[in-house]
Order: structure tokens, then sequence, then C-alpha cells
């Protein structure tokens, strides 16, 4: 009889217990997904080596590359000026490059955006020599006018070059460094805090501690593999109607890329939360023994 006095009270403590940690392994869950939402906005948005990556992905440069190969050709026969002399100024490494230059000033401390001086001038000498082929000199208002189109092969090169994605972005940016400045340090104290308060019910109960921290990552893990593979096909990205359609590729491969994210983010909790699963499974077979 004196065993059944105390083990009503076990009982219930123990009961509580696994309430309570139920809620902390909710708790945990929940701050694993915002830590992947953090996480995956730095590796995107934050990074400029995720903008140059699907720009080389999505072939922004070189669809660049056809577009103002066939604006130039159309100064030249308006001008009289070779197809040869007109798209001198074109390289469609040169321009890939040149984009990734213009991504990393936006991501710069200071941030700051490239005129291409260089590509009127480039144009002008291009234009020059031919008009010299031709016995004829650049100079007056033939010169002036010569000059006025090198800028607007300049101003058309530095307008593709600078990736209109970018405009985009840029006001967002310093705000979205700003809070993941403070947001992902204290996400990470927060998880850190609800870790170990799993691992200190783990010492008392090995099989309750384990369980619970195996589901808090299965089901973060689970969470972001929804929304790794069903939020981008709802958002109707293919659907859209933007000019030209290169910008509509890259904005696509973009936030298809983001969304992946997710998915790396699943497949590392899941892993884990398996992991957790086979630490645990011995202790249940001694258990029942």
């Amino acid at each position: 009889m004196p065993e059944k006095k105390h083990a009503a009270p076990a009982a219930k403590k123990q009961g509580g217990t696994a309430g309570w940690t139920l809620g902390l392994a909710w708790l945990l869950s929940f701050l694993l997904v915002v830590l992947a939402v953090l996480l995956m906005l730095l590796t995107t948005l934050g990074s400029a080596g995720y903008m140059k990556s699907r720009v080389s992905a999505c072939g922004y440069g070189e669809t660049a590359y056809v577009t103002m190969r066939d604006e130039f050709i159309s100064y030249g026969a308006a001008t009289g000026f070779s197809e040869e002399t007109m798209t001198a100024v074109l390289d469609p490494v040169q321009i890939e490059q040149d984009m990734k230059d213009a991504i990393s000033g936006l991501y710069a401390k200071s941030p700051y955006r490239y005129d291409r001086p260089a590509i009127a001038e480039q144009a002008y000498a291009a234009m020059e020599a031919e008009a010299a082929e031709k016995g004829v000199t650049l100079e007056g208002e033939t010169a002036d006018n010569v000059r006025v189109v090198a800028e607007a092969v300049r101003q058309v090169y530095a307008s593709a070059t600078s990736v209109p994605l970018l405009s985009l972005l840029y006001t967002g940016l310093q705000k979205l460094r700003t809070v993941l400045l403070i947001g992902l340090p204290l996400c990470l104290v927060f998880v850190a805090m609800a870790a170990t308060l799993m691992l200190r019910i783990s010492r008392h109960d090995a099989i309750l501690g384990a369980r619970s921290l195996s589901f808090a990552l299965g089901g973060a893990g689970l969470v972001s593999l929804v929304i790794g593979l069903a939020v981008a096909p709802t958002l109707g990205l293919d659907r859209l109607n933007l000019n030209p359609p290169a910008l509509k590729d890259l904005l696509v491969s973009y936030i298809h890329g983001m969304f992946g994210r997710f998915v790396l983010f699943a497949v590392i909790y899941l892993v884990l939360a398996a992991a957790v699963g086979l630490l645990l499974h011995p202790h249940r077979v001694k258990k029942q023994k």
C-alpha cells in the first residue's frame, strides 16, 4: 500500500514533465523554422554571390548581349555605320562580368553604380576609325552627332549591365541587413536555450528528451520541406508579363532558388531527426527488457 501512495504523485509529476517537454518541442520546432527563414534571406537576398549565380544560371548576360546587339545595329543603320563597328563594344563574357561587378557594387558597404564611360569612348573610337577609312574626319557638328550616338550606346549598355532586378532590391537591402543583424543572433540564442533545456530533460529521462528533440527537428524539417516544394509553384511566376523576357527569367530563377534553400534546410533537419531517433532506439530496447 505505501508503494501505491508514492506512485500516484510520481506519475503526476511525469505527466506534467511530458506536457511541458512537448510544449518546449513545439517552441523549438517553430524557432528552427524561423532560423531557416533567416538563413535563407542571409544566403539569397543578403548575398551578392547568390545573385551572381542566378544571373549565370538563367543566361541573362547572353540575352542582354543579343538585345543590345540588335539595338546597336539599328543605330548603325540610322547613322551609316557598319554592324561590326556598332557591335565592337559588345563581348558576351565581358557583359556577364560587368553584371557581376554591378552586383558587387550594390552589395558593397558603400554601394556604388557603374556609369561605363569607357563604353562611350570605345564606341566613338570605333565609329571614328570607320569614318577615317572612308576618308571622313569627324569634326564640328558631325563629331557632336557621333558623340550623341556613342552616349546612347553607353546608356543602353550601362542600363543592361546594371541588372534591372538590382534596382528593386536596392532600397530594401539595407533594411534587410539590419533585420538579419538583429534577428539572426537572437534566433540562434533562443534555439540554443531551447536545445539546452531539452538536453537537461534528457539527463532525467533520456527517452523523453530524445523523443522531443526528434519531434522538434522532424517538425521543422517537414514544414521547411512544404515551404520549399509547395509555395513557389503557387505564386504563378511563370504567368508574369515582364519585359524584357530575360528579366522575367531572372526573377523566376531568383525566387525559385530562394525557396529551394528550404529544401536544403529540410534535409538537414530531417537527417538530424533520424540520427536522434537512431540514438533513441537502443534505449527503447533496453527499457523494454
